[in-house]
């Protein structure tokens, strides 16, 4: 059978303060708002095609969980052009953030939580 998903269109992820969370993508991100921010949710715009859509749920969770041998996973990974400018520019802005792993073959990456502790992998791409 022939694969018949397309893309992912958008992800969802769970917040406890939609202008405290869009402040924080925005200003570590660049990401940009496809609508105003309102009590319950923030869109954000990946491209042309994607989005993020941050949820306010009514009790602090998060997408991270741990794996098999012990580790905790982030459950998005976001590709970006220029990974130290990135890290760099959310150190700077005092996110909650872990060190660049560079590995052979796969490329940079590293991991940051967002104000609600959700963690999220930054990738700048195959080597």
């Amino acid at each position: 059978m022939k694969a018949k998903v397309k893309q992912i269109e958008c992800v969802y992820i769970p917040i406890t303060n939609p202008y405290v969370s869009a402040e924080w993508y925005q200003k570590n991100l660049g990401l940009e708002l496809r609508n105003p921010v309102t009590e319950d949710q923030v869109q954000l715009r990946i491209g042309e095609n994607q989005a993020i859509f941050l949820i306010k749920t009514k009790e602090k969770t998060t997408l991270n969980y741990i794996e098999v041998g012990g580790t905790e996973m982030s459950a998005i990974t976001l590709e970006v052009t220029n990974i130290e400018e990135i890290y760099n520019n959310m150190k700077t802005n005092g996110a909650r953030i872990e060190g660049i792993n560079e590995t052979d073959g796969c490329g940079n990456f590293f991991d940051v939580y967002d104000p609600d502790g959700n963690k999220i992998s930054i990738w700048g791409g195959w080597k």
